[in-house]
């Protein structure tokens, strides 16, 4: 696990789907292309890069489709470098207003010479207007050296629920469970209370808080891993649809 992510220049994919604009007037269930790629750059100079390009199938828009790509992550530090190359499924069916529904990402990648499952999949729902509750599984590779020379991999499963009080305050609470690959897990507990400062620009105040607690105390140094950690922060947030595209921002102290 990264210590510190620093700010990262990510383009995400799905907006490139085959000419944008064509993609999104074109007629139900077509096929389309993705293509990502993401940048990091942590605070022990760990760079990682990701490619990924693949296909659609059945696509009627952004929020409903299936699929498959072959991605490959690049990472480097001090003259070191490794790739990890994966196949991954992809699957979406999502209401666009509310986002409640299923989306899905799952496959195998190749780490230090074992293969290890990979992905991320999320369940929403809302069973009132203002309540929603969701249902996390994901799996993916401890991205610093020690950790992918050896192999180890995380797994993730958690539940989260939202809840709205009026028009501008939301609070969110998580519990979860990460499980690795060589004997370690956490316990996971996070909150969230967020007022909307400004909801026409986008613009929100929040706070933070996260904790959890590790199984073992001695993983070799492989990634950062204290006993107990904990940590609040408060902060703005800013995230806006401009031209069809997404643009987030977050600024803040902890």
């Amino acid at each position: 696990m990264k210590r510190l992510v620093a700010p990262a220049i990510a383009l995400c994919a799905l907006g490139l789907v085959a000419a944008r604009a064509e993609a999104q007037a074109a007629p139900a269930s077509d096929t389309a292309v993705v293509a990502q790629a993401r940048y990091e750059d942590d605070a022990d100079d760990m760079l990682g890069l990701l490619a990924r390009g693949g296909l659609l199938f059945d696509y009627d828009s952004p929020y409903q489709y299936g699929g498959v790509a072959m991605q490959n992550v690049h990472y480097a530090q001090d003259g070191w470098s490794d790739d990890i190359v994966g196949i991954v499924g992809m699957y979406r069916n999502q209401q666009r207003t509310t986002l409640t529904g299923l989306r899905a990402e799952g496959g195998l990648a190749v780490v230090g010479g074992e293969v290890r499952p990979i992905g991320d999949v999320t369940w929403s729902l809302r069973p009132r207007e203002s309540t929603g509750v969701e249902l996390i599984a994901a799996g993916d590779v401890v991205a610093t050296r020690a950790a992918i020379e050896r192999s180890i991999s995380y797994g993730y499963a958690a539940a989260s629920v939202e809840q709205q009080f009026g028009p501008r305050w939301t609070a969110t609470g998580l519990v979860g469970w990460q499980p690795f690959t060589d004997g370690n897990s956490r316990t996971q507990f996070r909150a969230r209370l967020i007022y909307a400062l400004m909801p026409e620009q986008g613009v929100s105040a929040q706070a933070r808080w996260r904790q959890y607690s590790s199984s073992e105390q001695d993983v070799e140094r492989a990634y950062f891993n204290p006993e107990h950690y904990r940590n609040w922060d408060v902060g703005l947030t800013w995230r806006r649809r401009v031209h069809g595209w997404t643009v987030a921002g977050l600024a803040g102290l902890g």
